[in-house]
């Protein structure tokens, strides 16, 4: 009888042909305890009279037929307090007694079972519910089966044991009914809900997988029978859908999978206010997740959920906030973005304000404050955290199972700051966390293949890594960890691969993966203390398999590959590294996901145990040392200013893809225009619900916006379409000079020359500069700008810094970068000191400076202690800079727009700073400049109040140049937040420049301090004001590495826009020579030692 069935519509309700309208009303009302309460005063008041009218007369006859009808109109002016009378009087008949003298009226009896069903819904009477059973026993024994009355009673009789709590009982009754129904034209879909929802509380009891399998089939047929418009067929289909859920966790067939998500979204969208509708969706979408691993399905849960929560009666409130949480767990894990780790524990407080949630939502709680305290060093967090783990160890009715999952947990809270302290953690805290790991690994139950949550073999191996690491540091000589401690170690480690073995699903890859991660920790850590060439190739079997599993997350395959690709270097197994770095750089766009905000993609890239821009170095080095120099330069390029190159794919011309795709151009274009407005959404300062509506539309434009890219490389001729550039590109672009990317690392430095004059790429190693020497030089030069004051444009820093020991560290700065860096490069390339009486202009050459060369001024390199003729940068060319080597060729390869004018703003006088009164000289000699030498051109001045930020965006989408004089301020702790000071103060930010694509835009003259300073944990994303002008389109621009002399920065800008304009045109490309020229004449004029006059502007673009 039992056959499951696949629905695929609900057909039109069967037809009832046998039974007169009251009769029908009553059937349907009587499908379940609360339907009780839509009985109308009239047709109750009838069943009290006709038990009261059969008690005196003993016979039935008189009310069967007309009788009905008749009663209906007598009844219909009781008021209730007499209809409650006459219910007494009904209630307080022995049923048996009814049954005797009630015999020959079938009928009246049917009125008695109503009565007394009513009564316990009303007072909850057992007695009137053990009436109701004995009645509709005897009624339905008196029909013969085929009856359609029959079907009535015995439905009426599942719904009596039901609600006295005799299950098996009902379902039999039930079962009747649906056999007594089998060839009536009959509507059956109350006794085919009643009876699905018993057995799938059967099955929930005792897990008879063919209870589940009959209540899935009585669901499908409930909803067959019940009509499309029928108020009902939501809540159907959400039964429908949990039953199938229950069956997709038993069997895990695909099918089922498909539509319990199905028959979910039908229950919302006939019902969306039903909050168990929405928590039947959140969940089927939740399953979808795990199974798919699509972050759309998360984020349409996280909606479902909000949805419930905001509908759910009380009763209900604890359970679907623990949901509604796990599903801010689930993108916790899948994006990685702190505030879903936030959202979570917020909905997990408000849950246990409602009750007492269960251990999974306690060890979820657990897991996001040990990420907050991780990310963002919450004390607090690691404190409750710890206090959790001690509230649940104190429970003395957990099992084996339980126990070993909450003894877990505090091992993972105790290993958390081991880690961040890592590789010095607290000795005491490390061996406390070992003991308890080890306690809860005995608490497994022999034969346990799986564990759910944390896996305790793996926390415990990494713990036990630390031991070693503290024992035995990396950069010593000294080995106290014994062998068997390593042996034990490994052996753990190779547990916990074991256990984290995967069965096909993506959270079991990620597990696998960490879990070999740790593992080639631990085998490096053994191989340093005990050398061999076997435990080398262990190393790189197991993390080129971590590196290799099908879907890790993509943070584990970096830094998996990446290890892979040191051991197999040490090895010297070439094309072994090759392939790691490849894996790892390829890697590097998922790390930054564009669906992320710019200021979380910055987060991701200054996480230290990521070292994106440091492993971009290394792989570099190991291309060169292969003799691939043009797939160091590709790799290198990958892994520096991503956010920035991200930006500028977005304003790709699609004009070439529009003549072969117009439709797939014109939709990228406003999908790239939308992401790139969008960038920006956490800054926003927006509530959490339309933060959350944002961020997901931010989410799935990234993933239509990398679907359309992916059809359009499809297309012939755009197979490389946005992909990163290759030496072809490279070697093609008319740069007119000399391009040298110098990548340093920790043994030395390598300068990777592009020339329009080369054939290809050339390497020159610099073996006197590493990535410690550089390092130092930075912090000496940094802290003396600090302690003299520079930080800020003012009127006062000569006098500040004259006097001072920062002239010194500026010279002994600037000689090493020409002993080490400088010199050994121009040798290489035969450069010759320019001719400065010669007709000619000096040779350019633009710097794209690594790690922590990208802060000095190698433009300034030289000697400035001697006299000696060919001793410094300026001698010999006209420098530059630039982001990376595919921005500028970029820039150059842009065709020029037509020149529309100069605004000029000053700011001398901002709230809260210092004045610049010079700043109104320099704007005035700018203006005055271009009125008398240059063209005909629009000149505006915004100066004071008129200088406000919106002005200035407005301004900059007219004119071509602008010439910024104001103060500026650097973020420390969000550099993208960055902005120029104008009109009370007012911030014009970096965010606010770079999201604009200025189509005209050309020059841009940046007179105010650090405007190409930026984050030093950020050094290769060039996070700063000068970088978010070239953002914003303009191809050229002069800034300043730090603050600048008030009364100096007027006479550079003279001369610069002198010689721009000295042809009679407004010429920017010839910016750089302007500000060599300018420059070279602040240095006759204040000395080649007043190197705070002239070093601290740079030129930066084409």
């Amino acid at each position: 009888m039992y056959k499951p069935a696949r629905i695929i519509t609900a057909p039109k309700p069967l037809l009832i042909q046998s039974y007169d309208s009251f009769h029908v009303s009553s059937v349907l009302r009587v499908s379940s305890r609360g339907n009780l309460r839509r009985y109308s005063v009239q047709f109750l008041t009838f069943c009290a009279h006709i038990s009261h009218h059969h008690s005196e007369e003993g016979s039935g006859a008189e009310v069967d037929g007309v009788g009905l009808p008749r009663y209906c109109g007598f009844v219909k002016s009781l008021p209730p307090d007499e209809l409650a009378k006459v219910l007494n009087l009904v209630c307080s008949s022995d049923a048996h007694d009814l049954v005797r003298r009630c015999s020959m009226s079938l009928e009246t009896l049917a009125a008695h079972e109503h009565t007394f069903l009513l009564s316990f819904e009303r007072d909850g009477d057992v007695r009137s519910l053990d009436k109701a059973i004995t009645i509709c026993e005897f009624a339905s024994s008196r029909y013969p089966d085929g009856h359609p009355w029959k079907f009535d009673h015995l439905c009426r009789l599942g719904m009596a044991l039901k609600e006295k709590g005799l299950d098996d009982e009902a379902i039999g009754a039930y079962e009747r009914a649906l056999d007594a129904a089998v060839d009536l034209n009959i509507l059956t879909n109350i006794c085919f809900n009643n009876i699905g929802a018993l057995l799938k509380n059967r099955y929930n009891r005792l897990g008879d997988a063919k209870d589940l399998q009959k209540a899935i089939w009585a669901q499908e047929m409930c909803i067959v029978c019940t009509a499309e418009d029928a108020n009902d067929l939501g809540s159907f289909y959400g039964s429908l859908s949990a039953s199938l859920t229950a069956r997709w966790e038993l069997l895990k067939d695909e099918e089922d999978l498909d539509r319990m998500l199905t028959c979910a979204e039908k229950a919302v969208e006939l019902n969306p206010s039903n909050a168990h509708n929405q928590s039947n969706l959140g969940v089927a979408l939740q399953i979808s997740y795990y199974h798919h691993h699509t972050l759309a399905l998360v984020d349409r849960a996280i909606l479902a959920m909000q949805s419930a929560v905001s509908y759910s009666m009380p009763c209900d409130r604890m359970k679907m906030l623990t949901v509604f949480a796990s599903t801010y767990h689930l993108r916790l894990l899948h994006v990685g973005d702190p505030s879903d780790a936030f959202a979570c524990i917020k909905y997990l407080d408000q849950a246990m304000e409602c009750g007492k949630i269960n251990l999974s939502s306690h060890f979820m709680l657990i897991e996001c404050l040990q990420i907050v305290f991780s990310w963002h060093n919450d004390v607090q967090c690691y404190e409750r955290a710890c206090l959790t783990c001690d509230t649940l160890l104190a429970d003395d009715s957990l099992s084996n199972i339980e126990r070993c999952r909450v003894l877990t947990a505090p091992g993972a809270i105790l290993l958390s700051p081991c880690l961040k302290r890592a590789p010095s953690p607290d000795p005491r805290q490390l061996e406390k966390c070992i003991q308890t790991l080890e306690r809860a690994i005995k608490c497994m139950p022999p034969g346990q293949s799986k564990h759910n949550g944390w896996n305790p073999f793996y926390l415990l191996s990494d713990a036990l890594r630390l031991r070693i690491q503290l024992k035995s540091p990396i950069d010593s000589d000294t080995v106290t960890a014994t062998v068997s401690e390593f042996e034990y170690a490994i052996s753990i480690g190779r547990k916990a691969v074991e256990l984290a073995t995967k069965d096909g699903s993506k959270a079991d890859d990620d597990r696998q993966a960490n879990c070999l991660m740790t593992l080639g920790q631990i085998l490096t850590a053994y191989g340093q203390a005990f050398p061999s060439r076997e435990n080398q190739e262990q190393c790189v079997t197991v993390f080129r398999q971590a590196s290799q599993l099908s879907s890790p997350t993509h943070d584990i395959r970096f830094a998996s590959a990446v290890c892979w690709a040191e051991h197999s270097f040490a090895m010297r197994d070439w094309w072994g590294c090759f392939d790691a770095y490849t894996i790892a750089t390829e890697s590097v766009h998922r790390l930054t996901w564009l669906g992320l905000s710019v200021a979380q993609q910055h987060r991701v890239i200054s996480r230290s145990n990521l070292s994106i821009h440091q492993v971009g170095r290394k792989a570099a080095r190991a291309a060169v040392h292969l003799g691939f120099n043009e797939i160091a330069l590709e790799w290198i390029e990958q892994c520096r200013s991503i956010v920035w190159r991200r930006i500028l794919n977005f304003r790709v011309s699609m004009d070439a893809i529009a003549i072969v795709a117009p439709t797939l151009a014109r939709r990228l274009g406003e999908v790239s225009e939308m992401l790139q407005s969008g960038a920006y959404f956490d800054l926003l300062g927006m509530e959490e619900a339309s933060l959350e509506m944002r961020k997901q539309q931010q989410y799935r434009l990234a993933e239509e916006w990398e679907d359309l890219v992916a059809q359009t490389r499809k297309l012939p001729g755009f197979t490389d379409f946005l992909k990163s550039k290759g030496e072809a590109y490279f070697t093609s672009c008319e740069f007119g000079g000399m391009v040298v990317l110098l990548n340093v690392y920790t043994t030395g430095c390598d300068a990777i020359v592009l020339s329009s004059n080369m054939a290809k790429v050339v390497n020159v190693e610099l073996s006197q500069m590493n990535e410690k020497l550089a390092t130092t030089l930075q912090t000496r030069l940094r802290e003396t700008l600090h302690q003299s004051g520079r930080p800020s444009r003012d009127a006062r820093a000569s006098r500040i810094w004259s006097g001072h020991a920062g002239h010194d560290v500026m010279s002994n700065v600037l000689s090493v970068l020409w002993t080490t860096v400088v010199k050994p490069l121009f040798d290489f390339l035969h450069l010759e000191p320019h001719d400065s009486s010669s007709e000619s202009d000096p040779p350019r050459l633009w710097w794209c400076p690594t790690g922590p060369l990208s802060f000095l001024p190698l433009h300034a390199a030289g000697l400035y202690n001697t006299a000696e003729h060919g001793t410094k940068v300026y001698k010999f060319v006209a420098s530059s800079y630039t982001l990376t080597v595919g921005i500028l060729a970029d820039i150059i390869n842009q065709s020029s727009e037509e020149f529309d004018g100069l605004l000029a703003v000053c700011q001398p006088h901002t709230p809260g700073q210092n004045p610049i009164p010079k700043t109104e000289d320099e704007v005035c000699s700018a203006v005055q400049v271009a009125a008398e030498r240059g063209p005909v051109m629009n000149v505006t001045l915004l100066g004071n109040d008129d200088a406000t930020p919106d002005a200035v965006l407005s301004g900059m989408a007219e004119y071509s140049w602008i010439h910024l004089a104001c103060h500026a301020r650097q973020d420390p702790t969000r550099p993208i937040e960055s902005t120029f000071m104008l009109a009370g103060g007012c911030p014009l930010k970096l965010t606010e420049i770079s999201e604009r694509a200025n189509t005209n835009a050309d020059f841009a003259f940046l007179s105010a301090c650090q405007t190409a300073t930026g984050d030093v944990s950020l050094s290769e994303e060039a996070v700063h004001l000068a970088a978010g002008m070239l953002m914003a389109g303009y191809r050229r621009v002069i800034a300043t590495m730090w603050a600048v002399n008030d009364s100096d920065a007027p006479i550079i800008a003279e001369m610069v826009y002198n010689y721009m304009l000295s042809d009679g045109k407004a010429d920017s490309g010839k910016s750089c020579l302007a500000l060599h020229l300018a420059t070279a004449s602040m240095r006759r004029k204040v000395g080649e030692k007043n190197f705070m006059s002239w070093v601290p502007f740079i030129h930066f673009g084409a």
